[in-house]
């Protein structure tokens, strides 16, 4: 079987755009995570829009629903006073029978601790910041934070993969201190979607001087010959905190994974990056919603369609 390295490649530069960034220069930028419900054939996007760190960071997010997967329409919104944050990071909406559920990332107003929430309505212009609920608190397993979730349907469970904190810190030999990783991602299994008693580490960085070898963000999954091929973010320091590149690996079982690595990140944008790549598979095509890095240094989300 071909690499999905080649197989899933794409030109990020022609895609195209769905959201603009909200305003011009480097700390503008406008991304987030698609799903597909096979019931009623919409794409539903979450996003957030971001400002430069001076400007606020992130304030707003909203939700947006497209039944083409291009052309999306929004239909709620809700700002970070609203979710007593200082900044909106990821979410995901997703369909559970009647219901959807939407899961979203903040940093808690006050403090520098990142949590996931979840929203229920009967319809993805419903929710309520009001009525969220913490689903994952850091302090519950030990963790400084835990952000950025990506949910999906594996059996009778929902499978929540988030980053968090790595487990390795820095090295010391002699005199000499190697810097430690910078996240890496864990996963979260619930039977209704709300209560999810335990994390596992699935996804660490090897700690190396690769492009890769400090963070390992999974940020979506698709079904892929046998098993299924992971999205995930990379860096090598913390300068890239805000400039990730893509990568790609396989699993078979969703929770031991294997990169694909040929010594550069999997696509680039050539002002940047690509990074957060939200990859949903309908029938023998794998849509692709991705951060993408513009001339002026602010990101747009856009998307591709790749054949499978």
């Amino acid at each position: 079987m071909e690499s999905p390295l080649d197989s899933l490649r794409f030109d990020p530069a022609s895609g195209t755009v769905v959201r603009r960034a909200p305003g011009h220069g480097y700390g503008n930028w406008v991304g987030g995570k698609v799903s597909h419900d096979e019931l009623s054939g919409q794409f539903v996007l979450f996003y957030r829009l971001r400002q430069p760190l001076e400007s606020g960071r992130a304030g707003e997010c909203r939700v947006a629903v497209s039944t083409d997967g291009v052309s999306f329409e929004d239909v709620w919104a809700s700002t970070k006073e609203e979710l007593a944050a200082n900044s909106v990071e990821e979410g995901h909406c997703v369909r559970n029978g009647d219901e959807w559920l939407l899961y979203v990332s903040y940093e808690i107003a006050g403090t520098s601790t990142w949590r996931i929430d979840l929203m229920v309505a009967d319809d993805p212009s419903a929710f309520l910041a009001q009525s969220r609920r913490t689903v994952l608190s850091p302090s519950d397993f030990g963790l400084g934070w835990i952000k950025d979730p990506y949910v999906m349907r594996f059996g009778d469970e929902w499978w929540l993969y988030a980053a968090a904190p790595p487990r390795q810190g820095p090295i010391v030999e002699g005199n000499t201190i190697t810097s430690a990783p910078l996240d890496a991602t864990v996963l979260a299994r619930s039977e209704d979607g709300s209560y999810f008693p335990e994390v596992e580490y699935v996804f660490e960085p090897p700690a190396d001087d690769s492009w890769h070898g400090r963070r390992a963000r999974i940020n979506s999954m698709i079904p892929y010959g046998e098993g299924y091929v992971a999205f995930f973010d990379g860096g090598r320091t913390f300068y890239d905190n805000y400039e990730e590149k893509a990568g790609l690996a396989l699993s078979n079982d969703g929770v031991t994974f294997e990169r694909l690595d040929d010594g550069k990140p999997w696509v680039e944008s050539p002002h940047g990056i690509v990074r957060y790549v939200s990859a949903v598979r309908v029938g023998d095509q794998a849509h692709l919603y991705y951060e993408y890095t513009n001339p002026d240094g602010s990101h747009d989300l856009r998307t591709s369609t790749v054949e499978l």
